[in-house]
């Protein structure tokens, strides 16, 4: 069980109706600890789902999302899936229909129900299905440098890195992430890169130093976002001008297990002693 923890739920007709999924409260107990906000839910024909977890004490649901995961795959009353916990908040997901058979996965919305798509659905256009490969909701969003720039910052989003250096599907990632996160408080993103994994520091946009922290800061307290105290981390002005996070930050890479590709979202959520919650979208949830 430990190695590789599993539970399977049942379709119910009020799990359709609240549109959320309880998680059973026994896997709750051994692993809610290590739950983030955000989950990911694959299915075996590789396309990943992001799902925001709501909790409340011992309790915990998949809610934002979950209704879009269900549509997508024409679940019904009476339909059964089981669920494998890989870590990281990343679960492998079965899916079968009411006589015990496994479903044909569809590769796409169409293929998956034909009311998903535009012209059919009658929701509204932001609750459409949520699939990773679907979080392109206005290509001119990440396609263009100032407005993806423009939009992360209305969501109180600061970024560390030119947007000219970014893909295509890493500017998809980061607006996709960061609209499912929808953080409260100020927050900035980092993209991880390979040349900077060996390197114990991380950019801190100025922007951000300049409103939110000051420059005379010199540690910050990290969360991560399932309310665990990671570490202090020390925070430094460079020759250059630009701020960093150093000391601190490399212990946070390995037991976070962060990787290339990961998005890193730093949300300021007390100022009287700095703390950043750090949320992580990782790679290994990639557009399909």
């Amino acid at each position: 069980m430990e190695k590789s923890p599993h539970f399977f739920k049942v379709i119910l007709p009020s799990t359709l109706a609240e549109k959320k999924l309880g998680i059973l409260e026994m896997f709750v107990k051994k692993f809610g600890n290590e739950l983030a906000d955000i989950a990911t839910l694959e299915v075996p024909n590789s396309q990943v789902w992001l799902v925001r977890l709501t909790k409340d004490g011992r309790k915990i649901w998949f809610q934002d999302g979950w209704d879009d995961f269900i549509q997508y795959h024409s679940v019904s009353v009476g339909y059964f899936l089981v669920f494998k916990y890989v870590k990281n908040s990343a679960f492998q997901v079965l899916i079968f229909d009411s006589t015990a058979c496994e479903i044909h996965y569809p590769y796409n919305a169409m293929e998956a129900n034909p009311e998903c798509n535009a012209a059919n659905s009658k929701l509204k256009p932001e609750n459409k299905c949520k699939m990773v490969k679907r979080a392109e909701i206005n290509e001119s969003d990440y396609e263009n440098e100032h407005k993806f720039l423009a939009l992360l910052e209305e969501m109180g989003i600061y970024i560390t890195i030119k947007c000219s250096f970014l893909s295509k599907e890493d500017r998809q990632r980061a607006i996709h992430f960061a609209r499912l996160l929808k953080p409260r408080n100020p927050s900035f993103m980092v993209i991880l890169r390979s040349h900077k994994m060996n390197e114990p520091r991380v950019i801190v946009p100025m922007k951000f130093v300049d409103k939110y922290l000051g420059r005379n800061v010199r540690w910050i307290k990290l969360q991560a976002s399932d309310g665990r105290v990671m570490c202090d981390v020390q925070i430094r002005q460079v020759i250059c001008g630009s701020f960093l996070l150093t000391k601190g930050w490399c212990r946070v890479l390995k037991e976070e297990n962060l990787k290339q590709g990961d998005i890193c979202v730093f949300e300021l959520i007390k100022m009287k002693v700095f703390i950043l919650k750090l949320s992580v979208y990782h790679a290994a949830a990639k557009l399909i």
